[in-house]
C-alpha cells in the first residue's frame, strides 16, 4: 500500500478491482500476480548464498580472489535487471539497497536520497539482515551525509577520491570533528560503529549531489581502493533510479490532477492503453471506469473513430510535440460535439514519451 505499481488494485479502486485491493494490497500480497511479476532481490540474495560466493569487497587473494570477481560480476548483471525488470522506481532503491548489503557482506547500509526537486525531505533506505527500513525525514541531514548532499568538502581525515567517494579503513584515527560528523547521522536505519570501516558514495543526478550511500561495518582495513571504484560504479546506477523515480512521482502528480479538472480528461500510454479517465470524460463516453481503466482506446471509440480522429493527434504527441486542434467528435449523449482538444506528451526520466494527456473542451 506504501508503494503501489501503476498497475496495483489499490490504485484505482473501482467496483471489480475493491475486493482484489482487500485480498492482495491490504493482505495476502506475495499471492498477488502483480507482486509476484516484480523484481524480488531476496531471491536473488538467496541464490547467491547458495553459491558460496566471496563478498564483492575486501582483500582476497588465489582461488577466492576468482570468486570474488565471480560475485562482482553477478551482483552488475543483478543490477541491471533490477533496471529493466522493477516496474515500481520506489521499489528499486528497496532493492538496490538490500542487494549490495548481502553482496557486500558488511553490517549496514544506508541510502540518504532528497525528495524531489525541492529538496526539503530525505528519503532514508537501511539495510540490516533481512531487514529493509524506510522512512522519510522532514529536515537536512545534521552530519557529514549531509554535508555531501550540500556539496561541502567534509573533513580532510577522510580518504577521498576523484568522483566524491570517502572512507576510512579505521574510524578512529579521524579527526574529533569528522568522528562527531559520522555519528550525528540519523539512525533510525542504522546504527552506530565508533570503529571500523566506513563508505561514503554520492549519488549524482543532473550534475548535482542527490544522494548518499553508507556503507558501514566494525571490521577495520575493508576496502581496498579497487573496492571503492567497484561500489562507486555499482552505485552510479541509483542515479538512473533517481530519475525514474521523480518521473513516475510526477505522472502521479499529472493523474491526481486529472482526477481534480472538470473538463474530459484521460491519460493513454504508448500502447494506446487508458491508464487515467477522470469522471467526466466517462460521462461523455457513456462508460465506467471498469469498462474503460486498462483497455486499448480503439475497443472503446471505435476503430473508425480512433484512425480518424485520434491517432494522428496522439502519434504527434508522442514524438514529443504539445498537439492543439479543434475537432468535432460523436459521443453517446454528444453526438457532433465541435471540440478543442490538447494532447500534452509526459516525458519519462530518459526524455521520452511514454504517456500523452488528452485535455477536451466543448466549444458549444
Amino acid at each position: 500500500m506504501k508503494a503501489p505499481m501503476e498497475e496495483c488494485y489499490c490504485r484505482s479502486l473501482s467496483s471489480e478491482n475493491i475486493e482484489k485491493a482487500y485480498d492482495f494490497c491490504s493482505g495476502d500480497y506475495k499471492a498477488c500476480a502483480i507482486f509476484q511479476n516484480v523484481f524480488r532481490a531476496q531471491d536473488v540474495v538467496a541464490a547467491q548464498v547458495a553459491k558460496d560466493s566471496c563478498p564483492v569487497i575486501g582483500l582476497f587473494t588465489g582461488s577466492q580472489r576468482l570468486l570474488q570477481m565471480q560475485a562482482r560480476q553477478e551482483l552488475s548483471l543483478q543490477v541491471l535487471e533490477l533496471l529493466e525488470s522493477n516496474p515500481s522506481a520506489r521499489n528499486m532503491f528497496r532493492d538496490f539497497i538490500y542487494m549490495l548489503r548481502n553482496f557486500c557482506s558488511v553490517n549496514d547500509i544506508t541510502l540518504y536520497i532528497l525528495d524531489g526537486d525541492n529538496h526539503l525531505h530525505q528519503e532514508i533506505v537501511g539495510c540490516q539482515g533481512d531487514e529493509v527500513t524506510e522512512l522519510m525525514v522532514p529536515k537536512k541531514l545534521d552530519c557529514i551525509c549531509g554535508q555531501i548532499l550540500e556539496g561541502d568538502v567534509p573533513d580532510q581525515t577522510l580518504s577521498r577520491n576523484d568522483s566524491g567517494v570517502y572512507w576510512t579503513n579505521d574510524r578512529t584515527s579521524l579527526s574529533q570533528e569528522a568522528a562527531q560528523g559520522l555519528n550525528a547521522c540519523i539512525n533510525t536505519c542504522c546504527p552506530e560503529q565508533k570503529e571500523g570501516s566506513l563508505a561514503l558514495l554520492p549519488v549524482h543526478y543532473q550534475g548535482r549531489t542527490v544522494g548518499v550511500v553508507r556503507i558501514n561495518d566494525p571490521k577495520a582495513d575493508l576496502f581496498t581502493r579497487d573496492d571503492i571504484r567497484f561500489l562507486d560504479g555499482v552505485c552510479s546506477a541509483l542515479s538512473v533510479i533517481v530519475g525514474r523515480a521523480r518521473a513516475e512521482r510526477n505522472r502521479e502528480y499529472a493523474e491526481m490532477i486529472v482526477d481534480t479538472l472538470t473538463s474530459p480528461i484521460a491519460v493513454v500510454d504508448r500502447d494506446y492503453v487508458f491508464r487515467k479517465i477522470n469522471g467526466e470524460y466517462l460521462r461523455w463516453l457513456g462508460r465506467t471506469d471498469a469498462d474503460v481503466h486498462g483497455r486499448k482506446m480503439v475497443e472503446i471509440v471505435g476503430e473508425t473513430v480512433f484512425l480518424q480522429a485520434y491517432a494522428p493527434l496522439l502519434d504527434r504527441a508522442f514524438g514529443g510535440e504539445q498537439v492543439k486542434e479543434k475537432i468535432t467528435m460523436d459521443f453517446p449523449d454528444h453526438p457532433a460535439v465541435s471540440c478543442s482538444v490538447r494532447c500534452l506528451p509526459h516525458f519519462d526520466a530518459e526524455g521520452s514519451v511514454d504517456a500523452v494527456v488528452i485535455a477536451f473542451h466543448s466549444l458549444e
